[in-house]
């Protein structure tokens, strides 16, 4: 009975020794954290996509505030965030141009198939298998991984082949780690006009699978007075800081590999109805 008793003091001794020592340990330890972390971490979306090169919003918070560096930037939120925390910092905002998510493919069901693939319904596992049931080795897959990574809902798969809605995408990059045949990229927003094209074939084999895929005819680039595309390994690019909308590559070529977004589109109606009132 004694040893019980002996026992059941010294276990209680040592736990009471041991929370002392916890208890002074924490107040030696503590680090006063900086209430203007809270402050602009409730301003954060809380998407925590890692999109601004910090795995979290809390963990972004406390870098901006430890570094003061408003060149952290969140994609999410945008510049009206960028606003929102250089104000309650008392610091100068960096605006960003926006960018957005684009698919350099529109192949789908404007494209040929060798065979049908009957395995696991993931492009990242068709690209393990090689199994790729498109003639061309550059098509998106369409099965969907860049949608189920989505958390924005901007993605989604039509016709066979993913499509961005860039008024949803907020350029989290969830969706380009993901493509494992790397045909999606950052593009500017205002820049509305992109090719959606990735094959590096020449024009020959490149009209017998894919009707809208880029032949290298390079009518584009004789329609650009701007000087804004050029071609690489077959396959024409625009340069961003170049191309002015002016469409008229859009309107060159042939095989519609150059396509409009919807922001590129509402413009082009609203300027047709502003001619036809004047006309009017």
């Amino acid at each position: 009975m004694n040893t019980i008793i002996i026992t059941a003091l010294s276990l209680g001794l040592l736990a009471f020794a041991m929370g002392v020592m916890l208890y002074y340990a924490s107040i030696f330890f503590y680090v006063e954290e900086d209430p203007l972390i809270e402050e602009v971490n409730e301003i954060l979306p809380q998407a925590n996509c890692g999109a601004c090169g910090v795995p979290g919003c809390l963990n972004f918070a406390e870098k901006l505030v430890k570094t003061r560096d408003m060149g952290l930037f969140c994609p999410v939120g945008g510049n009206d965030l960028a606003l929102d925390i250089a104000s309650l910092m008392g610091l100068e905002a960096v605006e960003r141009s926006k960018m957005v998510a684009r698919v350099m493919c529109q192949g789908g069901d404007h494209a040929t198939r060798t065979g049908e693939y009957k395995g696991i319904k993931s492009c990242k596992a068709v690209a393990i298998a090689r199994q790729n049931d498109f003639t061309c080795s550059y098509a998106c897959l369409g099965y969907g991984d860049c949608v189920a990574v989505c958390d924005f809902d901007s993605i989604h798969i039509i016709n066979g082949v993913a499509i961005v809605n860039e008024e949803k995408c907020t350029a989290c990059n969830d969706c380009i780690i993901e493509c494992p045949i790397n045909i999606i990229e950052l593009q500017p927003y205002d820049k509305t006009v992109f090719i959606a094209c990735r094959s590096l074939d020449p024009g020959g084999p490149v009209r017998k699978y894919c009707s809208v895929g880029c032949t290298g005819c390079k009518l584009c680039v004789k329609a650009c007075t701007f000087e804004a595309i050029h071609f690489d390994n077959n396959l024409a690019a625009i340069i961003p800081e170049k191309c002015t909308n002016c469409n008229d590559c859009v309107t060159e070529c042939d095989t519609n590999t150059i396509v409009v977004s919807l922001k590129g589109m509402a413009e082009i109606k609203e300027s047709i109805k502003s001619n036809e009132k004047v006309a009017l």
